[in-house]
C-alpha cells in the first residue's frame, strides 16, 4: 500500500523538508558524479565504487521525489523500508569509498611534484563526507517513518486506525 503524501497538516512542514533534503542529496550526488567523471577522463582514475554510491543516491532520491511531487497521484511513493533499504546501501557504499579516495592519491608520492589532482580529490572527498551524513540523517528519519507506520496503520480510506479495531475484522466470516 502507497504511504501518503502529506497526511495531517502538521506534516506538511515535514513534507516540505524531505523534498528538500531529497532535492539536496542529488544535487550533492550530481556534483560528485561530475567530479569523478572528471577525474576519470582528465587523470584516469577509476573510483568504480563512489561512482556506484553516486548513482544509487539519484536512484534512491528520484524514486522518493517522483512519489512526493506527483500532483496527479498516479505513481505512489515507495514505501518506507525500501528507502530505508535504498539509504543505508548509499551509506554502506560512501564510506568505502572515502578511503579508497583517500588511498587513490598517494599513489605519486615519491616524486617532489604536487599532485596535480590534489583538488579534484579534495572535492570528491568532502562531497563524498556530506553524502555520507546526509544519508545517515535521512537513514534515522526513515528509521522513525517505519516505526511510525507500524504503530498507527493506515485503514483503507487513509485515516489512522488502531491495532485490532473493529475495521480488520469487517470481512472476517464468523467461526461456526
Amino acid at each position: 500500500m502507497a504511504r501518503p503524501r502529506a497526511p495531517r497538516s502538521w506534516a506538511t512542514a515535514c513534507a516540505v523538508a524531505r523534498i528538500i533534503a531529497r532535492i539536496l542529496g542529488m544535487g550533492i550526488s550530481v556534483v560528485l558524479l561530475a567530479d569523478l567523471i572528471y577525474e576519470s577522463v582528465n587523470w584516469g582514475k577509476t573510483l568504480g565504487l563512489s561512482i556506484t554510491a553516486a548513482v544509487v543516491a539519484l536512484v534512491v532520491d528520484g524514486s522518493e521525489l517522483m512519489g512526493l511531487l506527483d500532483s496527479t497521484r498516479t505513481i505512489p511513493r515507495v514505501s518506507a523500508t525500501c528507502v530505508v533499504c535504498g539509504d543505508m546501501l548509499v551509506l554502506c557504499l560512501s564510506i568505502p569509498s572515502i578511503f579508497l579516495i583517500i588511498r587513490s592519491g598517494y599513489g605519486d608520492l615519491r616524486s617532489d611534484d604536487p599532485v596535480r589532482w590534489e583538488h579534484a580529490d579534495a572535492l570528491s572527498l568532502n562531497v563524498t563526507f556530506a553524502v555520507c551524513g546526509l544519508r545517515f540523517l535521512l537513514l534515522i528519519w526513515s528509521c522513525v517513518d517505519c516505526c511510525c507506520a507500524i504503530r498507527h496503520p493506515m485503514r483503507h480510506g487513509g485515516r489512522t486506525a488502531p491495532v485490532n479495531s473493529e475495521d480488520e475484522l469487517h470481512n472476517v466470516r464468523p467461526i461456526s
